[in-house]
């Protein structure tokens, strides 16, 4: 039985590290649009024969693509150099003093630059040491995990998604004790959206609770601490779903993971790029939607009211980034 049982184990490592990993970013539509463009993301196969890292940093502020691209360099740079180092981790305390200590590290850095004042990045990034899963989260972006459960050689099982990661926005409730504590608050009073902001200040105005960079921030309780969580992969893991939150924010974690399915029955290759297209569709449907509203609110307004309504007729339209790796990739049973 023990046999058995290791023999499986090594085939699923086997098999995850032969995966494929699929990505696609679409640049968003914006009223600023120097905001737009500031997803950048990375893919990594080579730091060893069982090691994978992959990731989405997704920028925000006039800084956002500088502070999201510095965040990709410097963790690559550890990354390579720690290599051998990191081809040895095998559990959680490890990966987590390793990745809460490089944030730190970053983000001192960028603090001393005086260019992050109000900008920074989220991440969200996966790394694959055999059959071990670690997910670091920093931000609202997020990973989700496609499963089918409870199969057999003559029924394929049900289709399930499970969150790898918790959204880390001011509202959740232990996010917003420390930004009441550290000075700041947390209110909708400027945009109609729950924001970090000093206190009877309009800034810094983030919409986020942990970040890199957004020095302004971090002064009231914003933290770059990234929550670490972990998986031992099973045969009952199909892919891994990493996105910037241009792609929660138009489907659900069960809508993707339902979409990556279908579409990856017929055309793998191409999932990523279905998946981030079908999201800014999504946006654009929304945005007619909320054209229309506006519109229609013209028809009882005054020449000036309407002059002014009609600069806002642009509505914001996220950058839309993911990565798809698909695991145990021999099978047909999709």
């Amino acid at each position: 039985m023990g046999n058995e049982a290791n023999k499986r184990k090594d085939q699923i490592k086997e098999d995850m590290l032969q995966s494929v990993i699929k990505a696609h970013s679409i640049k968003g539509q914006k009223k600023k649009m120097d905001m737009t463009g500031q997803d950048v993301y990375d893919i990594i196969k080579d730091l060893s024969e069982n090691v994978k890292y992959f990731a989405v940093y997704d920028g925000h502020g006039t800084k956002g693509l500088q502070a999201a691209e510095g965040l990709k360099s410097e963790i690559r740079k550890r990354l390579y150099s720690d290599k051998n180092k990191i081809a040895n981790f095998k559990d959680i305390n490890k990966v987590e003093a390793y990745f809460k200590n490089l944030y730190k590290a970053i983000q001192k850095k960028l603090a001393g630059t005086n260019e992050f004042d109000l900008s920074g990045t989220c991440s969200i990034s996966v790394l694959l040491v055999n059959n071990k899963m670690f997910v670091i989260n920093l931000g609202d972006s997020r990973c989700v995990l496609g499963q089918r459960k409870g199969g057999d050689d003559n029924k394929l099982g049900e289709k399930i998604g499970i969150e790898m990661s918790i959204d880390q926005k001011p509202m959740r409730e232990d996010e917003k004790l420390r930004i009441i504590e550290k000075g700041g608050e947390v209110s909708d009073k400027i945009t109609g959206l729950p924001r970090v902001y000093r206190k009877n200040d309009e800034v810094p105005g983030l919409a986020v609770s942990r970040s890199i960079g957004d020095i302004v921030a971090h002064e009231v309780g914003v933290s770059c601490e990234p929550e670490i969580f972990e998986k031992e992969l099973d045969g009952d893991d199909h892919f891994i779903v990493i996105g910037s939150d241009g792609v929660w924010d138009a489907m659900s974690s069960c809508e993707v993971v339902g979409f990556i399915f279908q579409k990856m029955e017929t055309n793998k290759e191409q999932c990523a790029t279905l998946l981030a297209e079908e999201c800014r569709n999504r946006w654009e449907l929304l945005n007619l939607y909320k054209q229309k509203y506006l519109r229609e609110m013209n028809l009882n307004l005054n020449q000036d009211q309407k002059n002014n309504n009609s600069k806002n007729n642009i509505i914001d339209i996220d950058d839309i980034t993911c990565i798809i790796d698909f695991l145990n990739i021999e099978r047909d049973d999709y």
